[in-house]
């Protein structure tokens, strides 16, 4: 009896594999027309499904842009950044060309570098980075407030308290405009010369006048101390003999005019008349 029923099951074994083998090859033969059928219902049936996905994602409300957060800005307002950036609240998040919202941003002479990132599904958020003014600068009669490297961030208007940074006068240039940069090596050399005396003496002076490409006249707020220099790096220099003439100025109650050090190797305290 058990030979047998191990017999059976064998053979029911054989049989079902046989089934199987011949359901393949039906499969594997079955009539071109039929196969292609079925191939065309399948990619008819993706691209349904494809079409029906991206017509959700581009129409749907639940991706409309609810919400845009700046960032990095020190300078430019929020409302500034988001109407320059051209994104809309309540434009579809897969709809709006990044690209042309960074470029429109690039523009303003303000920034110096932009990223804008979707945050699915309804959150933009715009990373800049901000040129920093270092100097206020007087071109004609007009003020503008400018870079290290020159560029021209913005127009001034002029208060009566007078500016929070330092101020250059006597650049000889036509008229400028926003963006554009001032190349005139004299006022490279102004800006590293009010930099430098502030490092050894901060807080004391805030303009200097170029009175020639290798003449500068540093002064405080009243005039009532002034630095003639040639070059920034004297400044450093000579230190410690700047100090000096300044205790002496303050010690003996000297008129002076201005201190000169564009001597070697030693300075001049010019006396008022």
């Amino acid at each position: 009896m058990k030979i047998t029923d191990e017999n059976e099951e064998w053979m029911k074994e054989e049989e079902e594999e046989l089934e199987e083998e011949e359901e393949e090859e039906g499969k594997k033969h079955q009539p071109l027309p039929t196969r292609a059928t079925k191939i065309l219902i399948f990619y008819l049936a993706i691209g349904f499904l494809g079409w029906n996905f991206f017509n959700f994602i581009f129409s749907s409300n639940f991706y409309s842009i609810e919400e845009v957060i700046i960032k990095g800005n020190d300078y430019l307002s929020e409302d500034e950044i988001f109407s320059k950036s051209q994104i809309k609240l309540g434009e579809n998040i897969f709809k709006l060309d990044l690209k042309k919202s960074i470029d429109s941003l690039e523009q303003e002479p303000q920034i110096k570098e932009v990223e804008i990132k979707r945050v699915i599904p309804n959150k933009i958020i715009i990373s800049l980075k901000e040129r920093k003014e270092v100097a206020i600068v007087r071109i004609g009669e007009e003020y503008f407030s400018s870079t290290k490297e020159g560029i021209v961030l913005s127009k001034i208007d002029r208060s009566e308290e007078g500016f929070s940074l330092p101020l250059v006068l006597g650049l000889e240039i036509g008229k400028i405009k926003i963006g554009e940069i001032i190349n005139k090596p004299e006022f490279r050399a102004a800006l590293e010369s009010i930099n430098s005396i502030e490092v050894i003496l901060p807080k004391k002076f805030c303009q200097v006048q170029i009175l020639s490409p290798d003449d500068f006249m540093i002064c405080n707020k009243d005039d009532t101390l002034k630095i003639r220099v040639n070059r920034p790096e004297v400044i450093i220099n000579k230190e410690n003999l700047l100090r000096e003439a300044l205790e002496k100025i303050e010690r003996e109650k000297l008129l002076a005019e201005y201190i000169d050090i564009r001597f070697k190797d030693s300075l001049v305290i010019k006396l008022k008349k």
